[in-house]
């Protein structure tokens, strides 16, 4: 292997093409492949032997000194002393003269963390004195000496790159019509997920506003995924398809982090981890650790760290484990305590007639079936159901300016006890045409699947409308999602009724005239 790759760097040679006129063949004397897979090892074997001497003002994580980090040909040189940075150049420049690396140093940024001397001292790298910055990224995390939150500009950053990858994802449907839910999802989780939780195991969302430019950015691309509208309510972007909240996303991935350095154990992260612990034992000073317990304590339904003892896998796998309940509780909570998802209510409280364990998280967060259906008219019908985004007047007059729950009454039966909500509308309202509809429907589902007739006939009116949501694809879903499109298409064809005093409404009859 080595002979081959000699061979291939001596005998290849460069030409320059440039407005149709090509140079003469030369050799390239330094430098590695861009983007050949040799190319990374070959530079890391090349740098292999750097190492600096040890300094009084060393960093030092749990008796191991880190003085330097690399990221192939990134170098961070690291001191918690003035002193002891420009000796580390010294050296630096010196092994690199020996080794006929150039070093740009032009690009090369100083920074301090931490209080700052009256006067800038100059760092000095070949003769050439180093920039002061107050922010700079390495390794993709940019960091900051000039706020409390070290990590306030990675998170403007990654928020800005994840809303510019949500539009170009979203700014297809220009091209292709609107995204199919699931092809949607996919894409958030391939391009928009992976800058909402970027350096998250580093980064802890420990401000309370901390991460709220990730969760718009969320909660924005999702409503858009599911043509809802921006004023819809948020449990639902969750419960329908199996997305976690950014939040809860973000803490998952710092906890898998823990235990990954508690189960393999890397010796810079692990070391950095013991010096944590200790630090927040012995001192009782603010560190990752710590925050990782108080961001956890921060979520809607708070998961706990012991930070007095050190971490252990099962300690790691038992807060992962509170954390999957700390969400189904969330999630389940905000639902079935909302005045706006009566359908989704049903539903949850049926699926999961408690407070949830973690078990229950799959029955409450999860995709949906009906995201999957072939027709955009099917997906949207049954989204805008379960959101209560449909057309109905229990959702339409319950904004600016409101109008009570009762007053909102059928536009079709104009009678004080039909008040015009899901259930009115797709299972009770006799109006000729909805009625009409309705019995086409129940034809149609009967011949298609003969036991359904016999089970909704015993069902309450709530329980048939739940159990025809939860069918399968293979099942009636189609067929009810086609009725229930259809059922909302007649509602908006007619204006609604509006009643704004109790005169007006007490000159409805109670009920139909026999």
């Amino acid at each position: 292997l080595f002979d081959w790759l000699r061979m291939l760097y001596s005998a290849m040679e460069y030409v320059v093409r440039f407005n149709g006129d090509t140079s003469e063949t030369f050799n390239a004397a330094m430098g590695i492949l861009t983007g050949d897979p040799a190319s990374p090892m070959l530079w890391l074997l090349y740098l292999s032997d750097f190492e600096l001497d040890p300094h009084p003002d060393d960093v030092i994580l749990d008796g191991r000194r880190v003085s330097h980090l690399e990221q192939a040909d990134d170098v961070a040189l690291i001191s918690m002393s003035l002193h002891g940075m420009q000796a580390q150049l010294h050296q630096f420049e010196r092994y690199c003269d020996s080794i006929f690396v150039l070093v740009n140093v032009g690009k090369t940024l100083a920074a301090i963390h931490g209080p700052l001397p009256l006067a800038l001292p100059p760092l000095i790298l070949h003769h050439v004195p180093l920039r002061y910055v107050h922010t700079a990224t390495y390794v993709g995390m940019s960091l900051t000496s000039v706020h409390a939150d070290i990590f306030l500009p990675h998170y403007t950053a990654k928020a800005d790159a994840a809303r510019r990858a949500a539009n170009a994802t979203l700014s297809l449907a220009s091209y292709t019509g609107l995204l199919p839910p699931s092809l949607a999802l996919q894409l958030y989780r391939s391009h928009v997920d992976p800058h909402l939780t970027a350096g998250c195991e580093v980064a802890l969302d420990i401000r309370p506003t901390a991460a709220h430019d990730l969760h718009d950015v969320q909660t924005a691309y999702l409503r858009r995924a599911l043509n809802i509208s921006r004023r819809s309510q948020l449990p639902p972007l969750y419960t329908e398809t199996g997305i976690w909240p950014i939040r809860y996303r973000r803490y998952q991935l710092a906890l898998r982090f823990l235990a990954y350095l508690l189960t393999d154990c890397p010796p810079l992260p692990y070391a950095a981890l013991r010096e944590l612990h200790n630090l927040s034992s012995t001192r009782a000073v603010p560190t990752w650790w710590t925050d990782l317990h108080l961001v956890g304590m921060a979520l809607p339904v708070p998961v706990l760290l012991d930070v007095s003892a050190f971490p252990t896998q099962e300690s790691v796998q038992q807060a992962l484990s509170e954390l999957s309940t700390s969400l189904a509780a969330h999630l389940w909570d905000a639902v079935t305590r909302s005045n706006r998802l009566p359908v989704l209510q049903y539903r949850t409280l049926r699926a999961v007639p408690q407070t949830p364990t973690v078990s229950d998280l799959k029955a409450v967060c999860r995709p949906r079936a009906y995201l999957y259906l072939p027709h955009r008219r099917q997906r949207e019908a049954l989204a805008l159901l379960l959101f209560s985004e449909h057309p109905l007047a229990v959702e339409q007059l319950r904004r600016t300016p409101p109008i009570p729950r009762e007053w909102r009454v059928c536009r079709f039966c104009r009678i004080r006890s039909a008040v015009e909500d899901e259930i009115h509308a797709l299972l009770s309202c006799r109006s000729p045409l909805l009625s009409a509809r309705r019995a086409r429907f129940v034809a149609e589902l009967s011949d298609a699947h003969p036991p359904l007739r016999r089970l909704l006939a015993i069902l309450p009116i709530q329980a048939v409308l739940d159990v025809l949501l939860a069918s399968e694809l293979s099942g009636p879903l189609p067929m009810v999602a086609d009725y229930v499109a259809d059922i909302f298409e007649i509602y908006m064809n007619t204006p609604p009724l509006v009643i704004t005093t109790q005169a007006g409404y007490d000159m409805l009859p109670l009920t139909t005239a026999s």
